[in-house]
């Protein structure tokens, strides 16, 4: 990754300043690309290795201005700058008619809004402090009403637990954003089927690999690592803002409030077909106690299984999980962080009406941190605490 001063430098050879974020009269109804005129983006990195657009609350080049945020990615299946907007003609998969224009999805060169499952769409936006982190998208005219599909992650390396969120739309950036009217030609849409059907108009869920029933998805054949129950956090939705309203689920009954990414606990992952492009099973974790706690074992053909909650099996250490349970393929498990539990998947749309007269608009993300007991010490810098995570790893996977 570049170092800042490098990144400061291209940036003032390069963009224009704050003000261009302004917006001027147009015609704008479709979105025709992701604004960086506030964010230092990093070049794309190695393949596996992971690179950084810094977004900022004004103009980078000022020393005034500070960040709380910024979109990842990681190659090869995501390249710099971690957004693109895809121009896509598809149909919403609810029961309605809403036909989509499109999607905001990560930058990946071989997906588009109609990939796969697990073929890597999601924006991943790490939240890396508590002020607003405003992502600016450029608009231009089209004589219809357009609607794009939001894939987006929300990552909290805060630092500390938090309580919610808040995602906005106005314009402008930092002291100068201004959210939009209820009345706002620029809304989320109340037309769009999140899923699973029965969602409603927008939601959240924490990754299905934890927390889901696989009898209700047909791209699992396991139930959550955690409980078959799906989990995230209930929303408000109206015409411009989407808040978080307190968790449906266990996740809060397992971890209190949404965990930081350094603080997630570790488990044992199963790289079962030896392939590092796809996800490795967690097969058991760490518990606060310390225990080690199998909750999947593998047959003697090598398929994995979920146990019963009576036969959830704990071990003093992680070596003598390994030994009793999983002996055959112990070269194929390593231990890492549960970082999904850091990660909370947010599933929207946005309307952009054919009478919209702006050249951008801005989402804007704010999160609540959970306030610290008497004498806490606030964890600050989201990176640093990235930094000591992948020293304690052993192995950088994920649920």
């Amino acid at each position: 990754m570049a170092n800042y001063s490098t990144r400061r430098l291209n940036l003032l050879l390069t963009c224009a300043t704050i003000t261009a974020l302004a917006p001027v009269v147009s015609n704008g109804a479709t979105i025709t690309g992701w604004d960086t005129t506030n964010v230092v983006v990093d070049a794309t990195p190695a393949d596996y290795e992971t690179g950084a657009s810094v977004i900022y609350d004004g103009d980078p080049a000022d020393s005034g201005s500070t960040t709380s945020g910024q979109i990842v990615f990681t190659p090869p299946e995501a390249v710099s700058p971690g957004i693109k907007v895809q121009p896509e003609s598809y149909k919403d998969s609810g029961p309605g008619d809403l036909q989509l224009t499109g999607c905001l999805m990560t930058s990946n060169p071989d997906a588009t809004c109609t990939s796969p499952f697990q073929s890597g769409k999601r924006i991943k936006q790490q939240m890396t402090g508590f002020g607003p982190v405003d992502l600016v998208f450029n608009t231009a005219e089209s004589a219809e009403t357009s609607v794009y599909q939001a894939f987006h992650r929300l990552i909290n390396v805060t630092g500390q637990s938090l309580s919610g969120f808040v995602v906005e739309l106005g314009t402008g950036v930092g002291d100068g954003f201004s959210a939009f009217s209820e009345d706002s030609l620029v809304k989320f849409s109340s037309a769009f089927t999140a899923q699973p059907t029965g969602s409603g108009a927008a939601n959240t869920q924490f990754p299905f690999g934890l927390f889901g029933d696989a009898s209700d998805n047909p791209n699992f054949s396991l139930d959550g690592f955690f409980e078959a129950e799906r989990t995230g956090f209930k929303v408000n939705l109206t015409a411009t803002t989407l808040k978080s309203d307190g968790f449906y689920g266990p996740y809060g009954d397992y971890f209190g409030d949404w965990l930081s990414q350094e603080a997630v606990p570790l488990g044992a992952f199963w790289d079962f077909d030896d392939d590092a492009l796809t996800d490795d099973l967690l097969m058991a974790w760490e518990r606060s106690d310390g225990k080690w706690e199998a909750r999947r074992a593998i047959d003697a053909e090598g398929d994995v299984y979920s146990l019963a909650e009576a036969d959830w099996k704990s071990y003093d250490t992680y070596a003598a999980l390994i030994a009793d349970l999983f002996p055959t393929f112990s070269s194929l498990f390593g231990q890492g962080a549960i970082e999904d539990l850091a990660n909370l998947n947010l599933n929207f749309a946005i309307e952009l009406g054919s009478g919209f007269t702006g050249s951008s608009f801005t989402l804007r993300t704010t999160v609540a941190p959970v306030p610290l007991p008497a004498g806490g010490i606030l964890l600050v810098g989201g990176l640093g605490m990235l930094a000591a995570l992948r020293r304690r790893r052993a192995t950088a996977v994920a649920a």
